[in-house]
């Protein structure tokens, strides 16, 4: 090939790459974010004092949220639950805690509420994130791959409507 053709071929390459990450990036799956965002420590994050992998059936859990709670759904790998008034968890057949979900004032490990700016969440959690789009909602995720976790904020105009912390193996 000539000076020129592999001149082009590289403007075209640069172009579409460019294009991929650009409008393509954010609707790709957690999984494809999760194996190329850098991985940010989530090892002391738990919401509420509630840790994934903790089983409901621990009497610190119980003690804490009772034996019986309202039960939101139900899918083929998980029970959804609704702890308090802000406060939803998955568990899966074992009785463990595969998800957390939370609004309102509750607050992550590191202070982060519904409300606070992406700035604070940068602040609180570093700039090791992904962001993808799901259900119409921007998502500014981080994915801990030791641990195999994620803790994803979820916004409307830079200011967080939720966060999502689960297991990476929730679908």
């Amino acid at each position: 090939m000539n000076k020129k053709t592999v001149r082009s071929v590289s403007i075209i390459l640069v172009f579409c790459i460019g294009f991929f990450f650009l409008f393509v990036n954010h609707n790709l799956p957690r999984s494809f974010h999760h194996k190329w965002t850098a991985t940010t420590d989530l090892h002391e994050e738990n919401i509420n004092g509630l840790y994934l992998i903790d089983n409901i059936s621990n009497q610190a859990f119980v003690d804490t949220y009772g034996e019986h709670f309202h039960e939101n759904k139900k899918t083929e790998d998980h029970t959804y639950f609704q702890l308090q008034k802000n406060i939803q968890i998955a568990v899966n057949a074992k009785g463990e805690i595969m998800r957390i979900s939370a609004d309102g004032n509750v607050l992550t490990s590191k202070g982060i509420k519904e409300g606070d700016s992406l700035k604070k969440v940068k602040a609180a959690y570093g700039e090791n994130t992904y962001s993808r789009e799901e259900q119409g909602v921007d998502i500014l995720g981080y994915v801990d791959k030791k641990r195999n976790q994620s803790l994803e904020f979820w916004h409307y105009k830079d200011k967080v409507l939720f966060y999502r912390f689960d297991d990476n193996t929730m679908k």
